[in-house]
């Protein structure tokens, strides 16, 4: 009984791990490429700067991971989208800080403090998603590394 217990667990274990990571390009390749050395787990709950992880996917290259450097740069950026060391408050935020947290173009950031220092403070993902010059998609992407303290 432990023995079909185990292997039952040994087969369902790959599934549930690959279920933990958000939506995105990056994911299938983290899928396949990561979980030979460890858990995914392991990246979920690391936190890391856009560059940090940049240095840490390079690493795992030079370790053995078989990835192209288009895969290093989309499963770099993805780790960074999604597990940060921080949040950005886009209450309180400057442009350049909205700009390096979320990795979008200057002149979308800049369109959300314009705004907000025209309109007040925002609420939610939605009031953010009104700003002229925001794209929805990547506000959407992003959702996870914004906050709205007051």
């Amino acid at each position: 009984m432990r023995a079909i217990l185990f292997v039952a667990t040994l087969l369902c274990a790959p599934a549930f791990a690959q279920s933990i990571l958000p939506e995105g390009k990056a994911k299938p390749v983290i899928e396949n490429n990561c979980v030979s050395c460890h858990e995914l787990d392991q990246v979920v709950n690391s936190r890391m700067t856009a560059l940090e992880w940049k240095k840490t996917v390079n690493r795992m290259v030079l370790k053995g991971a078989e990835l192209t450097p288009d895969q290093i740069d989309l499963v770099a950026t993805y780790l960074a989208s999604y597990f940060v060391d921080e949040k950005v408050n886009v209450n309180t935020a400057t442009a350049d800080q909205i700009e390096a947290t979320l990795q979008i173009p200057p002149a979308m950031a800049e369109a959300v403090v314009a705004y907000r220092k025209a309109n007040g403070n925002f609420k939610d993902l939605a009031a953010l998603e009104k700003v002229n010059g925001v794209d929805v998609a990547t506000i959407e992407h992003n959702k996870l590394l914004i906050t709205f303290q007051q």
